[in-house]
């Protein structure tokens, strides 16, 4: 089982997500847990109902609520149009994607994007932009998936710098090679493989998720990076299963919180709270395939769950919990199975919640959550 990580962070970076693809995450049967659910001292809810925001989407992925009511989604693109079958080949096709009042269109473009060609009508998964704030001194930052190494990512030419980094678009300066972080130190001492998902700022810098490498980095404001904290592998009933850590909030205070998959298993994921100057702890588990991790407006966490099975089987509807940010206490918000395939979750100052959906392909959302 701990000989897993190859597989499992191919399927990551082949769906941009998770699991377009069908491949086994381990030489033998997953074994299914039950998730659990446990009360917190939210009411009873009623069924949520999801509001299309935006559509037709290129394999959307990150989604950012802005303070004056606009939203951000980064679009990890299409690849490059007309890429052979099974050819992986590298466009300029991703993306930013702005809503705010009447307006919706995107707003940086041009950006690295890297997928498999594939059968006409087959939907395209890319790798490419998956999480974007707002750059100070305009345009935006934006970290980019890859699922590599730097010389895996030079050999696919000229176009690929930007893929497996953090960067803004304004100039296409990269702030920190996550990359080439993976590559020179291996942290975690397993296969070499970077695959960075989500980022927040962290003082005159940022922390960001590398799910391909089981760590979070710091991105300095010199350019340098470090590693922040090394995620160790869940040591499950049925062997250790890869940490994967996907979405990354950060408080007012400082607490950080990671939401990672477990190797795509049910019920092993995990959420991890990091208080200032302290070791990661584990909050909540009993989650599954957890993609992405945001802060609501009474401080407590929003979790959203690509799927609510097992990867190495066809896809099933995701999930969206609240977290009580100090028990740790789950409670699922009811969505009726509407979340296809979601990877991105955000909460506007209004307390409005906007999640990415059936990311994999050209044909994405962004949804609203109306609870």
């Amino acid at each position: 089982m701990a000989n897993s990580r190859s597989s499992w962070k191919r399927i990551l970076l082949a769906a941009g997500a998770a699991g377009a693809v069908a491949v086994p995450l381990t030489a033998g049967p997953v074994q299914a847990q039950p998730q659990a659910h446990r009360h917190t001292h939210h009411h009873t809810r009623s069924e949520a109902t999801l509001t299309v925001v935006a559509s037709q989407l290129n394999n959307p992925r990150g989604v950012t609520a802005l303070s004056d009511g606009g939203v951000l989604v980064a679009e990890s693109g299409s690849g490059l149009a007309g890429c052979a079958v099974d050819q992986t080949c590298v466009g300029a096709t991703g993306s930013v994607y702005k809503v705010k009042g009447s307006f919706q269109g995107r707003v940086a473009t041009g950006l690295a994007s890297t997928a498999k060609g594939v059968a006409p009508g087959a939907p395209i998964s890319a790798s490419g932009p998956s999480d974007v704030v707002p750059d100070r001194f305009g345009g935006y930052v934006v970290v980019s998936a890859l699922g590599g190494t730097t010389e895996s990512r030079a050999a696919l030419g000229e176009g690929a710098g930007t893929l497996g980094t953090l960067f803004r678009t304004r100039d296409g300066k990269v702030l920190a090679d996550l990359t080439d972080h993976e590559t020179r130190l291996n942290p975690d001492g397993g296969d070499v493989h970077a695959n960075p998902w989500r980022f927040v700022r962290s003082g005159s810098g940022y922390l960001a998720t590398d799910a391909g490498a089981n760590t979070v980095v710091r991105g300095n404001g010199d350019g340098t990076t470090s590693t922040q904290y090394l995620l160790p592998k869940n040591e499950l009933p049925t062997g250790a299963v890869e940490t994967v850590p996907t979405g990354i909030a950060r408080a007012a205070d400082g607490t950080v919180y990671v939401a990672d998959m477990s190797g795509g298993r049910v019920g092993a994921s995990r959420i991890w709270k990091i208080a200032p100057g302290e070791q990661p702890e584990v909050l909540a588990t009993g989650l599954t395939n957890l993609i992405d991790l945001e802060l609501d407006r009474d401080g407590d966490l929003l979790a959203l769950s690509y799927s609510s099975a097992a990867l190495a089987g066809p896809p099933q509807p995701g999930t969206l919990s609240e977290v009580d940010a100090e028990t740790g206490a789950v409670t699922e918000i009811p969505t009726a199975g509407q979340l296809k395939q979601p990877s991105g979750v955000a909460v506007d100052p209004c307390g409005r919640v906007y999640v990415t959906n059936n990311t994999v392909g050209t044909n994405g959302q962004l949804v609203r959550v109306n609870r």
